[in-house]
């Protein structure tokens, strides 16, 4: 067999081993109910969520399957200055057996990308942070930084004491900016003990969704209740390599409360599938 003839034979299986992977690992899993913590439920949150219409692959409602399928109770839609989809959002039912899915807005400025999450209606992004921390808090919603690195500018003591959480959990693969992450919402805890520490997919359109997350310590499974709890501080993020940031005392409440397979335990299956799937049909193509 010539070369040219072996490489189409390999592309072909990689490609078919990637269909078969991902046909396996899109098997909804038994929706488990959120664990109880004393007074509280704990809710699984991705709340960097991009969605179509806009700068995401999938409808609101798709992401609301692939959320089960995630193990997630929570995930809010937050396109870059854009509410189209935010509005389908809302247009959802809270189905007792089905992830809540909360309108927001990735405000994206120059100096800062900031997540708003529970809104009515898109905030603007003109001004500094503060500025749109106040249109967000005027329509009852919460505010979080986005992926804070030191590039965004606008991330100030006065814009990290007015914020009500940060991202500290991100799918990045530089470590340096894994530790600009811990680094601004360490500042922004010594300036705001109650700042929430966020974990979050970002996602727009790989199978990413819930690969970091956030553990919501809610009194109502609502998304009033996830809001309240937002403002007050009391999440846990994750990464996906498992490490917890947060309060110690409810980082062991949520190892402790948490059965195995809470998290995304396909993910990883799901990411492999699209590499071999990706790989087999370049290698058709080039071969």
């Amino acid at each position: 067999m010539t070369r040219p003839a072996l490489g189409r034979v390999l592309a072909a299986l990689a490609l078919t081993a990637g269909i078969t992977v991902g046909t396996i690992a899109d098997r909804a899993p038994r929706r488990l109910p959120p664990q109880q913590s004393g007074e509280y439920l704990i809710l699984s949150a991705d709340f960097h969520v991009h969605a179509a219409p806009g700068d995401g692959s999938l409808t609101p409602s798709a992401l609301r399957d692939e959320a089960i399928r995630a193990g997630l109770d929570v995930i809010a839609i937050t396109n870059h200055n854009q509410f189209l989809a935010a509005r389908l959002a809302s247009s959802l039912s809270d189905g007792v057996d089905e992830p809540l899915v909360i309108a927001g807005e990735e405000v994206t400025h120059p100096d800062y990308h900031l997540i708003a999450v529970g809104l009515e209606h898109p905030v603007s992004a003109d001004g500094a942070v503060i500025d749109a921390v106040e249109r967000i808090h005027e329509q009852g919603g919460v505010a979080i930084a986005a992926h804070p690195t030191h590039a965004f500018t606008g991330y100030d003591d006065a814009a990290l004491s007015a914020i009500d959480g940060t991202e500290v959990a991100h799918p990045e693969r530089l470590e340096k900016y894994r530790r600009e992450y811990v680094k601004t919402f360490e500042r922004a805890r010594r300036l705001n003990p109650h700042v929430a520490p966020i974990g979050s997919s970002d996602f727009h359109n790989t199978p990413a969704l819930g690969q970091c997350r956030t553990f919501v310590f809610v009194r109502e499974r609502s998304k009033a209740g996830v809001l309240e709890a937002l403002r007050a501080g009391r999440t846990v993020a994750i990464d996906e390599r498992g490490k917890m940031y947060g309060d110690p005392s409810l980082v062991e409440r949520v190892g402790h409360a948490l059965p195995p397979g809470r998290t995304d335990a396909n993910g990883s299956r799901r990411r492999l599938a699209v590499v071999l799937s990706w790989c087999g049909l370049a290698g058709l193509l080039v071969l």
